[in-house]
Parts: structure tokens; C-alpha cells; sequence
């Protein structure tokens, strides 16, 4: 009966170290999975990379020079007929003081669709262009990203607007 009792302790101290060692290595496929995420994030190419946002690159889309009078406030993107502008602006006025000065420095042009962070205008030209905008308030400044394409040719370049815009990290 003795060496039932012994046998079955150690077989429960058996189990319990067991155990304890399977624990210790989910923590540490847990550990190692974090670490892969890390470099996964540290490992991303980026077409432009600065304190307030970040561009992840993004197949097609290329980086323009952008030097103007106005230094690195403009960044310009270029994938085809596409192009993105992102810029931004204190935060000093309002979301609807911006898209109003927006619409004006369009010109010639008609609102497609208006909500709180986004304007979609038509130019009325001999070449139509549509031209998207996402406002985005951060901190300090307001982040205001633009995309300009011909107006025939929006909705079969879509897909490829959006996921550049999903690549467009704000801090």
C-alpha cells in the first residue's frame, strides 16, 4: 500500500513539474511572438518618415520632390495619374474654416460629398479632377491629406487610394 501511495506522489509531483515547464514555454512563444511583432514594425520601409507622420510605402506610390518657398510643409506622392498631397496646418482654426479655405483655393469647382473630416470636389474643367480631402486633427496641427486624379479614371484607382491612405500613420 506504501508503494501505491509513494508511486502515485511521485507521479503528481511528475505532472506538476510538467506542467510548470509547459507554462514557462507558452511564455516564452508569447515573448518570442511580441518580439517578431516589434521587428515586424521596425522592419517597414517608409516612403516618408517624420515627428508628426509617418507613410509606410506602398506598391506603385513613389515620393515627388517637393522643395518649394514653402520647405518640407508640402509632401507629394506619386502613383500614375494619382497624385496625394499631405500637408499640414495649426490647429488654430477650425475643421470647417479649413475645408471652407480648401473649397476656395479649388477654384472653379462643385462639392461631391461633405462630412465632418472629409470634402470630395469636381473641378469644372475641360478634364475633370476630382479631388479628395481627409482632415485629420491631431495635437498641434490638423493633418490634411489630398489626393488629385482625373475624374474618368477615380474609381478604378479607388482601391489603390485607400490603401495608401490606410499607410498614412498621424502621431
Amino acid at each position: 500500500m506504501r508503494y501505491r501511495t509513494s508511486l502515485m506522489l511521485l507521479f503528481f509531483m511528475l505532472l506538476l513539474v510538467l506542467g510548470a515547464c509547459q507554462n514557462d514555454g507558452n511564455e516564452d512563444t508569447q515573448a518570442d511572438g511580441e518580439k517578431n511583432t516589434e521587428q515586424m514594425q521596425e522592419e517597414k520601409n517608409y516612403l516618408y518618415e517624420s515627428e508628426t507622420v509617418k507613410v509606410i510605402e506602398t506598391s506603385g506610390w513613389q515620393q515627388q520632390d517637393s522643395s518649394s518657398k514653402y520647405g518640407e510643409e508640402n509632401m507629394i506622392f506619386q502613383n500614375g495619374n494619382v497624385k496625394a498631397i499631405l500637408t499640414f496646418v495649426s490647429n488654430e482654426k477650425s475643421l470647417d474654416e479649413i475645408k471652407s479655405e480648401l473649397k476656395s483655393s479649388f477654384g472653379n469647382s462643385e462639392a461631391i460629398e461633405e462630412t465632418e473630416k472629409y470634402l470630395s470636389l469636381k473641378s469644372n474643367r475641360k478634364e475633370s479632377i476630382r479631388t479628395d480631402i481627409y482632415l485629420n486633427s491631431g495635437g498641434e496641427q490638423t493633418g490634411i491629406l489630398i489626393f488629385m486624379a482625373p475624374f474618368e479614371e477615380y474609381e478604378t484607382n479607388q482601391a489603390m487610394i485607400e490603401e495608401f491612405k490606410k499607410n498614412v500613420e498621424y502621431f
